[in-house]
């Protein structure tokens, strides 16, 4: 009996963590993060192996790298990534577990990209230098991050001001990227701090007042970046080509193809007035139509709301003219008709 038992453990904490939903039988989330189709944890529940991810005590994995968040509606993926540190001692020289030129990289089978409009280099120190390069080793941007007399205090901060922090766009369709760090005096003209650090970082949840300035107890510590990808579905393929196999198509009816612009492949997004996911076809429901009527706030209506398939009509009332998204008006032939009726009853 004991031995049944313990056979059976691992198995019940592997349901905990990882739950099944759904109608396909397969593992739809990770601890807390959620992961729709096209993803899953094996190949029977993804579209295509590449979207196979890993789940491990609630930990959603990419390869190796930590997962955050999964958006089918904007094509996104959200990871963690180690931010790159240069610290040196009261001599200027470099301490040991420093890393100042890493590679980074996301999986090598063309279906990840960096999101260069979402994401920045960001450079946190004094005295502080930081360029990226691409795959073949050309420095094409770089940013020099200084410091005024005195400490550096970035709770009084709302933005990167180059003072202590400055940041620079990440270029177009990049899978990987190499940061590299340096000092002009290795911190020697600085007495307040010995470091500074690089990282890629979504540029919407990053807040500089959330930072300080990096130290040598920093070496060894897992830190990681919020970091956004783009993917896709398919690479290698344009939409006019994708749609000429039928069987491998993966947009549905309510969905539409879109080419992909950070680099190559397609992705499938909702069409307007719908939304959910748009890789339904295999994984129903798909996307679903928005009932807009249920909604006024971001739909607005001063009439008569009715749901269409994909939108929603708003009449006037009775007695009024106009859009009735924008608004109603009494029409003349109701203002008539009103004084005619008053002028029967006072002749009556």
């Amino acid at each position: 009996m004991k031995a049944a038992v313990l056979c059976f453990l691992p198995l019940a904490v592997a349901v905990a963590l990882a739950t099944f939903t759904g109608n396909d039988n397969c593992i739809r989330k990770c601890g807390n993060i959620s992961m729709p189709f096209p993803f899953g944890l094996e190949d029977r529940c993804a579209w295509i192996p590449e979207l196979v991810l890993r789940c491990d005590r609630g930990n959603l994995y990419l390869g190796n790298i930590p997962v955050f968040d999964i958006s089918v509606e904007n094509g996104t993926m959200t990871i963690g990534l180690y931010r790159a540190l240069d610290c040196y001692d009261g001599n200027g020289v470099r301490l040991k577990g420093s890393n100042p030129d890493p590679w980074i990289r996301v999986p090598d089978n063309g279906h990840y990209t960096f999101a260069d409009t979402r994401n920045k280099l960001t450079v946190l120190g004094c005295d502080t230098v930081a360029s990226i390069s691409d795959a073949n080793g050309s420095i094409v941007n770089g940013c020099f991050s200084y410091c005024r007399d005195g400490n550096i205090d970035f709770t009084s901060e709302g933005a990167c001001s180059d003072f202590g922090c400055c940041q620079i766009p990440i270029p177009k369709s990049w899978r990987s990227l190499k940061i590299s760090m340096s000092s002009t005096t290795n911190y020697t003209s600085v007495d307040f701090t010995c470091c500074g650090s690089a990282f890629v970082v979504e540029e919407a949840s990053f807040n500089v007042s959330d930072y300080k300035l990096p130290e040598p107890d920093d070496i060894g510590r897992s830190i990681f970046s919020r970091v956004v990808l783009d993917w896709v579905i398919e690479r290698g393929l344009t939409c006019e080509e994708a749609k000429s196999n039928k069987t491998r198509f993966a947009c549905d009816a309510s969905s539409f193809c879109s080419d992909f612009k950070n680099g190559d492949g397609y992705r499938c997004l909702c069409k307007a007035g719908y939304t959910g996911n748009p890789y339904g076809s295999l994984v129903p429901p798909g996307c679903q139509d928005i009932d807009e009527c249920e909604d006024p706030g971001r739909y607005p209506c001063r009439g008569n709301c009715k749901n269409t398939p994909g939108s929603y009509t708003c009449a006037c009332p009775f007695g009024m003219t106009g859009d009735g998204k924008v608004g109603c008006q009494i029409s003349g032939l109701a203002i008539i008709a009103a004084v005619v009726v008053a002028v029967t009853l006072c002749i009556v």
